[in-house]
């Protein structure tokens, strides 16, 4: 009897051992070459979210099965007993690593709740510190973020499902507030029309945008959680400019500027260009802007 087959743990022989590592190779090969031919034809039809979470499945089914055969075969190890034989040392090192038990729950739940998918700009934290960030993938431990200035921002995936998490895809439009000092209370209602004159011409600002963005726009509104802030409104029109007066001191006032913007990522763009635009059209109308 050479080597290769002399016993070293109960009847598992060198051999069978070699046979398991071979198997493990090949299934690891199988898994991958599956993963990247189902994003490559199913990127496209049915997009990036879908197309990864069928590949990723498929690739954990791969490996779960090619270890189940290869310890119940291959190495012949009865999985039961080996299993009750590891209960004491498992649940010494699950106390000692709760952290990555919690991430790795966290990342199962969010694979099924889906707080958050790939492509969406969020805000993560207890009060959102790391600012806004595009998910750029989501495996069992973390969630990959790409902020504004192009940083690349991991969040493990307890502090998604426990924490405080802004989805500003999943909401469709934002509102940003501005505020704005005014000399005079007597100018609101110019200021007020020239404050919707200059937002309607803005194309980043709604409701005036392409037939294309239209449509996106009114399938929003057929999400539960959109009608809950609007009520039964489903229209454009009620994402039009509001200009609130909201202190008067003296013959001075601090109006309130409300705008809806369906690129959050875009906010300060936006907001400058906007206030570049309103503030020429006042002075040339003669009206006079207060500091704060």
């Amino acid at each position: 009897m050479s080597w290769l087959e002399t016993p070293i743990i109960d009847n598992v022989r060198p051999l069978d051992i070699a046979a398991f590592l071979l198997l493990m190779v090949a299934a690891i090969l199988v898994a991958r070459v599956g993963n990247s031919l189902i994003r490559k034809y199913l990127d496209e039809p049915v997009g990036k979210r879908l197309s990864k979470g069928v590949a990723r499945s498929y690739q954990y089914t791969v490996m779960l099965v090619a270890i189940a055969f290869g310890f119940g075969s291959v190495l012949a190890l009865d999985l039961s007993a080996m299993f009750l034989s590891l209960g004491i040392a498992g649940i010494a090192v699950a106390l000692a690593s709760q952290q990555i038990i919690q991430n790795a729950i966290a990342g199962i739940l969010i694979s099924i709740v889906r707080p958050i998918q790939l492509e969406d700009w969020v805000e993560v934290g207890p009060i959102p510190l790391n600012g806004m960030g595009r998910v750029r993938d989501i495996t069992l431990m973390n969630t990959v973020l790409r902020d504004i200035d192009g940083r690349i921002i991991t969040v493990p995936n307890s502090q998604i499902m426990n924490g405080k998490v802004i989805n500003y895809s999943r909401g469709g439009f934002t509102a940003v507030n501005i505020p704005l000092w005014i000399a005079n209370v007597s100018d609101l209602e110019r200021i007020t029309a020239i404050i919707r004159e200059e937002a309607d011409l803005n194309p980043n600002i709604l409701p005036k945008v392409s037939e294309d963005g239209r449509r996106t726009v009114v399938k929003l509104f057929e999400r539960r959680y959109v009608r809950g802030i609007f009520g039964s409104a489903n229209n454009l029109q009620s994402l039009s400019p509001e200009v609130h007066l909201a202190e008067v001191q003296g013959t001075r006032a601090r109006l309130n500027v409300r705008l809806w913007i369906a690129e959050p990522f875009k906010k300060e763009e936006i907001v400058s260009g906007f206030l570049r635009s309103l503030t020429e059209k006042i002075k040339a109308e003669g009206i006079e802007l207060r500091d704060p």
